[in-house]
């Protein structure tokens, strides 16, 4: 029996030898009927790649905790095959083979799926919600900004003058006094 000689681990887990290697690569082709009975085909979507790894490894329970642990960890990791480099693969299925053949090694098939991750981001529309204009502006229903403050939004009079930043006493900015007008009021007071 040959094997396939190339990267000798699934992710951090070290695999003895991979006995063969089955990549899937799939295009999703979508039909749609029309009236006169025919399909048109209106999309084609790249599924996510699949690899199939028939595995053997000396340390039959340990590789195989390993794998189930680092299966669990959800964690995406990039495998490098005889053929190509699969980037964001998980482990998708683990199908050990125990038989009297094979009772210390491990002899598993192991599934492995991409995932596509992307990233999200959200708008706001200018519109608002339902034509209310509430959504896209701030301090709407469903805004994550805080609107400005208004006179005509202040419960009460003083709040009104502070959102219109009309000074009030008390809120005249703080004037520090500089080294020549020390030196008066020394002059004052000693």
């Amino acid at each position: 029996m040959s094997v396939i000689l190339f990267s000798a681990a699934i992710g951090p887990v070290p695999i003895d030898c991979v006995v063969s290697e089955r990549p899937s690569t799939e295009l999703e082709i979508t039909e749609i009927p029309i009236e006169t009975g025919a399909k048109i085909t209106d999309h084609a979507v790249v599924m996510p790649k699949r690899v199939t790894l028939d595995i053997a490894s000396e340390n039959a329970a340990a590789t195989f905790n390993a794998l189930v642990r680092f299966q669990e960890s959800r964690v995406p990791f990039t495998l490098v095959t005889g053929l190509a480099v699969f980037p964001n693969m998980l482990i998708r299925r683990i199908d050990p083979d125990r038989n009297a053949e094979f009772s210390t090694v491990l002899r598993a098939e192991v599934d492995l799926q991409e995932v596509i991750i992307v990233g999200t981001a959200y708008a706001a529309d200018p519109e608002g919600d339902a034509g209310t204009g509430e959504r896209g502006k701030p301090g709407g229903q469903k805004s994550t900004r805080a609107a400005p403050p208004t006179s005509d939004r202040a419960g009460d009079v003083p709040t009104a003058n502070r959102s219109s930043q009309t000074i009030q006493r008390g809120d005249a900015a703080l004037v520090t006094a500089g080294a020549r007008d020390q030196a008066v009021l020394r002059e004052l007071f000693l």
